[in-house]
């Protein structure tokens, strides 16, 4: 019968090793860990498990890490794994049939690494159930199909001093990749500190110095540069990703958030609008669009891309929470309310949505307020709303016509005002504006 070997590095992973080898216990036939230089009791953890650590000399390159792993790897198939991730139970029988299988005439396999964010922003952003254990109080992932499960002896090799990859290796040797639900989930993701950070991006820079018209090599070193605070380097790598490969969705995305994030609004937009007239457009490009459309006030269009978003991922609780505005502009304020008790029962641990629901509904008492003329506490009740939602163009419109009320014309201009930044073309803040200027 076939037998499957764990493959990993790891350093000073003594605070998450131990449950990541208890993932693969029952269904390894050996593990195999180098060490590159821990100083805390990963060795010891490791050997304690059963496992055989080798001491592999760090040299900024983790392909030669691995790679050095895997020349001391026993066993038929090889199953990559780090120290911060655990194996899901339900996929570590698939995986184990699979070996049992020889591949059932595959030779590699993706499986899906989960990396645990609270982000609902970002790209690919999946929530988790509330109820899942695995998820360990974390409220969404980013879902990668990454090449984890492969043939041992085969010549594989990981390439890429970082972002490494055994992909194109498998590939060129004309070996067959099949598909797999099983997850490994990472509970690691985006938690290095800086000073990792900054190694990763050196490591990037010098890969990119090497192959300066790799697309993937200059998208790599870009999303290193956001890490780092270099916005400017980022957009300035994805602007060359893209002048080679002008279809390249991860170059287009990070180079439209960069444009969003300076305030280049238009070319944000010409770049989403791009990928967005694409055969079968990704649901993160055309909300992000109807987002932009939304803050300029072209309600309809922003209306048209947003549920076209959620026709393709309608558990997107940032998705629901934009349509939210666009109905509360548009006059809908209880479309608005049940799109945000929507978001809020996707993505319960974002205090981002049940801020936002309970900012709605503090606006709408405050409107109740006005109009029986209470004007004191309809301001106190509209500046709690601000404090939960201060991106709310409506609650500043009506902490205007209550400012206006009790003559506080300068303050209301301002609050108006600023209702027409957040929302250009918002009529009842623009006619509202006109009644203060005597028009």
């Amino acid at each position: 019968m076939p037998t499957l070997t764990v493959v990993m590095i790891a350093k000073n992973e003594a605070h998450c090793l131990g449950d990541c080898l208890a993932s693969v216990q029952e269904i390894a036939d050996a593990t195999v860990v180098g060490d590159t230089g821990s100083a805390d009791a990963t060795p010891r953890i490791a050997r304690a498990a059963g496992a055989r650590v080798i001491d592999v000399p760090w040299r900024d390159d983790f392909a030669a890490a691995r790679n050095a792993v895997l020349a001391e790897a026993p066993g038929d198939w090889l199953l990559h794994m780090d120290a911060d991730e655990v194996l899901d139970p339900a996929g570590a029988a698939t995986l184990r049939r699979l070996v049992d299988e020889d591949g059932a005439g595959c030779d590699a396999f993706e499986i899906t690494l989960a990396n645990y964010c609270n982000d609902p922003r970002a790209w690919r952003w999946t929530p988790a159930r509330p109820d899942d254990p695995l998820a360990r109080g974390w409220s969404g992932y980013l879902p990668v199909p990454l090449l984890r499960l492969f043939r041992n002896g085969r010549g594989y090799e990981y390439r890429e001093p970082v972002h490494e990859n055994i992909t194109q290796s498998v590939l060129e040797a004309g070996g067959r990749i099949g598909g797999t639900d099983i997850v490994i989930h990472h509970y690691g993701y985006g938690a290095g500190s800086p000073e990792k950070a900054a190694r990763y991006l050196a490591i990037a820079r010098r890969k990119l110095e090497t192959h300066p018209d790799d697309v993937k090599a200059l998208h790599d070193f870009a999303e290193q540069a956001i890490a780092c605070g270099l916005s400017d380097d980022a957009e300035a790598a994805c602007r060359t990703a893209l002048s080679i490969e002008p279809d390249h969705l991860g170059a287009g995305t990070t180079l439209a958030n960069t444009l969003l994030n300076r305030g280049a609004l238009g070319e944000a937009r010409g770049v989403l609008e791009h990928f967005a007239a694409q055969p079968d457009p990704a649901p993160h490009v055309l909300m992000a669009l109807g987002a932009l459309e939304c803050r300029e006030g072209a309600l309809a269009a922003a209306k048209k891309h947003l549920l076209a978003s959620l026709t393709r991922q309608p558990r997107s609780p940032m998705a629901r929470a934009t349509l939210a505005r666009v109905f509360d502009l548009e006059g809908e304020g209880l479309h608005a309310e049940k799109e945000l008790q929507v978001a809020c029962e996707i993505a319960p641990g974002i205090a981002e949505f049940a801020d936002r629901l309970k900012a709605h509904n503090l606006r709408r008492d405050g409107e109740r307020l006005v109009q029986a003329g209470y004007s004191e506490e309809a301001l106190e009740t509209l500046v709690e709303a601000l404090r939960l939602d201060p991106e709310d163009p409506v609650t500043h419109n009506d902490l205007g016509v209550v400012l206006h009320m009790m003559g506080e014309n300068g303050r209301a201009r301002e609050s108006i005002e600023r209702a027409l930044k957040l929302a250009p073309g918002m009529a009842d803040a623009a006619e509202n504006l006109r009644m203060l200027d005597g028009v």
